[in-house]
């Protein structure tokens, strides 16, 4: 068995499981979705792409040839918003494994992320207009736009999703405007899914990189009783951008985590000094600290280690960390230099562990 059969693939019917994958200044998230009564039962869906040259960032293709060797495949590609981060990469994911769906927030962006865009327009020339759908905002479960704008329910497993984000009426607005507004207004634009699971249902939302604006002006108010997740992918790699306009902002907007109230905050960056965004932003990170408990803030960069979030049929919930995917599949330092060595306790698996008290405290039935 391979490392990521054994880190990836569930030991048994029914779980859905959630891997944000460590990948540097990027973000790359796996959805493992129970189908069907046995082990065997189970679809594999990427959200977000990002394959570079970054230090222990996890090579996808390398991961995901040994995932599937035996058994399984890669079933849908979702990507929240076109920029290089979240799509680089994906023509060889394409190409070396295959997939058979793209869903997408269908920004087309210009300037420095085109050259990668064009590859994304290769993938979806390749899956063909039957198999491309659109994320556009809706308060209906499972509802998703075919390209030609068809409305339908589609399913995802066993699992639920919401679209919550983009809306269509701004998708129409930024389609209108030249290539400088639409570059300026992406992340207002990005797509934000909920994914749902259990009879004590729990969620995990993710949510690109959205911004302020999008939370502010489109999102939160028209999806106010359908926001609350239990884990919460920081936005925009833990930007103050979530939050707030700029760094001297005072008018920070709180709005939206007060109604999501996460109990779990994973956030995809590197540290602060190998970010060339600062990510995450100490503003930022104050700001989520006042509604996320520390001890339930996982930062990838900080081990680094991916984390691994898995639901069961019945809504209980287990989080752990996992250095192993790097282990295996992480590139070198960029000078090529051995990677660092982890057989110290720093890099020991850290077990959180089922939750049956502290997130069984919060109200249920929202979440």
């Amino acid at each position: 068995m391979t490392i990521a059969e054994k880190i990836i693939k569930p030991t048994k019917a029914g779980i859905f499981r959630t891997v944000f994958l460590y990948t540097g200044q990027g973000e790359s998230t796996l959805l493992v979705v129970p189908t069907g009564a046995t082990v065997k039962d189970y679809k594999y869906v990427l959200v977000d792409c990002d394959r570079d040259k970054e230090p222990n960032e996890i090579d996808l293709v390398e991961m995901f040839k040994d995932l599937f060797k035996t058994s399984g495949e890669l079933s849908i590609f979702i990507n929240t918003h076109p920029h290089n981060d979240h799509i680089g990469g994906i023509k060889e994911v394409y190409d070396e494994i295959g997939f058979s769906e793209v869903w997408h927030s269908n920004h087309q962006p210009g300037g420095e992320h085109k050259k990668k865009y064009k590859d994304f327009q290769y993938v979806l020339k390749k899956v063909g207009k039957t198999n491309e759908y659109l994320l556009l905002g809706t308060n209906d479960l499972n509802k998703i736009r075919k390209s030609d704008d068809t409305e339908l329910i589609k399913k995802l497993g066993q699992i639920d999703y919401q679209v919550l984000s983009p809306a269509e009426y701004l998708c129409e607005d930024i389609e209108e405007g030249d290539a400088d507004e639409r570059n300026k207004r992406i992340h207002e634009q990005c797509g934000v899914i909920k994914f749902t699971y259990g009879k004590e249902a729990k969620s995990i939302m993710i949510t690109g990189d959205s911004d302020k604006e999008a939370w502010q002006e489109h999102i939160t108010d028209y999806h106010i009783d359908n926001l609350p997740a239990y884990v919460l992918s920081a936005s925009h790699h833990g930007s103050r951008t979530f939050f707030k306009d700029t760094e001297e902002d005072q008018d920070v907007y709180e709005k939206h985590i007060e109604n999501i109230q996460p109990s779990y905050l994973v956030i995809s960056a590197p540290t602060q000094k190998d970010s060339q965004h600062g990510h995450p932003h100490d503003d930022a990170m104050e700001l989520y600290k006042k509604h996320v408990d520390e001890d339930g803030i996982f930062h990838l960069g900080s081990g680094p280690y991916s984390v691994i979030v898995d639901i069961d049929e019945n809504g209980n919930i287990e989080l752990t960390t996992d250095e192993e995917l790097i282990e295996a599949y992480g590139k070198g330092d960029d000078d090529g230099g051995d990677k660092e060595d982890r057989s110290n306790d720093k890099y020991k698996n850290i077990y959180v562990g089922s939750q049956t008290t502290r997130l069984d405290e919060k109200p249920m039935g929202s979440k």
